[in-house]
């Protein structure tokens, strides 16, 4: 058994005094919360020599804090979303009217109702709908159908609550309507999706790169593998870690591992874009999906995500929303955006979580940029998106986490500034050729 250093207990007697006293919170308040303690005990063990062992075990345990939140917050981020979409539908059924060839074809249906045979007048006007959509209606006591046709139509006021449904993903990807989680969607849509993967059933592969993520490869590997659209591989590269990363898997998912269905290629620690060159060289899919080792996909993200890749005639990548949440500043947000080809030269708003492409860009484009130490999936985006646009479908599929105590995520870590020079010297010796 290995002897602590000589001041081991003076350094475990600090850390009690630092569980004791109220630290700061984001806002500057104090909070007896534990999160904050043990964040300053933290900062406190690195600036101590030889608290390496404290200040490791002191990072570990936020991390394993922060995972254990991460459902709760993602649970409230869907709750607020469908308070919002309440208020919106409440908003429309109370200020919401026809207009155009809506409203013309309203008009000719209230001149037509009065000739039209009981059980016709049933299905194309719904008194309850009426009523329960014009609460001034209702409250002045007056006969729904009466209204309607005395002067309710010409104001533009709906026979019966009018709902469009969605059919296919061709259709979802062509409106400009706010993202919402998978879960959510149509059960029709869903269905129709099925059914396109399983006329085509193109083949997709995984690519999983990792370092040092013994503590959330395991999450994220399991929900690449438990897809309702199962891929044909999960590759999870392994760029030189030095914890149990390799071990964990071959212990966690043996089934897999035997049958093919997951990859693990190890490496020297080459850096992430190295490291997903080698799971594209690797990969035999005809589909391409990526994933970091810190993240995690819901159960249908490639039922829509390639789903949305076969809806467009010639479509070649696609992209669908995801769900960002910091730990570290406590915040959750979506990201998505209808594609903008301006835009994205400015900003990269496509999750390389959410992208997915056809396996022959890989061939005619080449892969990640091994000069790059950030902004790598900004570069590969803006290349393979350059001549045929993406699909973009504003559903929900995916939670990017970051947190830059506890995974020290290549955002936090990686210098902004030479790796946007170095994309933008590429893009301006492009367009100089003629």
């Amino acid at each position: 058994m290995p002897v602590p250093p000589p001041d081991m207990p003076a350094l475990l007697a600090e850390l009690a005094r630092f569980l004791e006293r109220p630290q700061p919170d984001q806002t500057g308040a104090p909070s007896v919360s534990l999160e904050p303690q043990l964040q300053a005990a933290l900062m406190w063990a690195q600036a101590q020599e030889g608290a390496t062992p404290l200040a490791d075990f002191l990072s570990a345990l936020l991390v394993r804090m922060a995972q254990d939140g991460l459902r709760g917050r993602i649970a409230a981020q869907a709750a607020q979303f469908e308070l919002l979409t309440l208020r919106a539908a409440r908003a429309a059924e109370e200020t919401e009217r026809l207009s155009g060839d809506a409203q013309a074809l309203n008009l000719m249906l209230a001149r037509a109702l009065p000739d039209l045979p009981q059980e016709w007048q049933g299905v194309l006007f719904s008194p309850e709908d009426y009523l329960a959509m014009n609460p001034d209606v209702a409250a002045a006591g007056v006969d729904p159908l009466a209204h309607y046709m005395a002067g309710g139509a010409a104001e533009g006021r709906a026979p019966r609550r009018i709902t469009r449904a969605t059919e296919s993903l061709a259709e979802l990807a062509a409106r400009a309507v706010p993202p919402r989680p998978c879960r959510d969607m149509p059960e029709t849509l869903r269905a129709a999706t099925l059914a396109l993967l399983g006329q085509e059933r193109p083949e997709v592969s995984v690519i999983l790169p990792t370092w040092n993520r013994a503590h959330t490869v395991v999450t994220a590997v399991a929900s690449a593998l438990l897809q309702s659209y199962a891929p044909k591989e999960v590759i999870v590269i392994d760029d030189g870690s030095r914890d149990a990363t390799v071990a964990l898997l071959q212990q966690r998912f043996p089934e897999p591992l035997s049958e093919g269905r997951l990859v693990i290629v190890a490496q020297e620690n080459a850096g992430v874009s190295a490291a997903r060159n080698a799971g594209l060289a690797r990969a035999q899919g005809d589909v391409i999906a990526y994933l970091d080792s810190d993240n995690h996909w819901e159960a249908d993200h490639l039922l829509y995500a390639v789903g949305g890749l076969l809806a467009v005639p010639g479509a070649q990548s696609a992209y669908t929303a995801i769900s960002r949440h910091n730990l570290t500043q406590g915040w959750s947000d979506v990201l998505f955006r209808c594609f903008d080809r301006t835009r994205l030269e400015e900003e990269n708003f496509i999750d390389l979580n959410s992208f997915v492409h056809r396996r022959v860009l890989v061939e005619t484009l080449g892969g990640f940029d091994t000069a790059l130490t950030r902004l790598v999936d900004w570069d590969l985006i803006l290349r393979y998106t350059a001549t045929i646009e993406p699909v973009a479908l504003p559903v929900i599929t995916g939670h990017h986490v970051v947190d830059s105590l506890g995974l020290d995520n290549i955002t936090t870590r990686e210098a902004l500034g030479p790796n946007l020079a170095h994309i933008r010297a590429k893009r301006d010796s492009t367009a100089e050729v003629p």
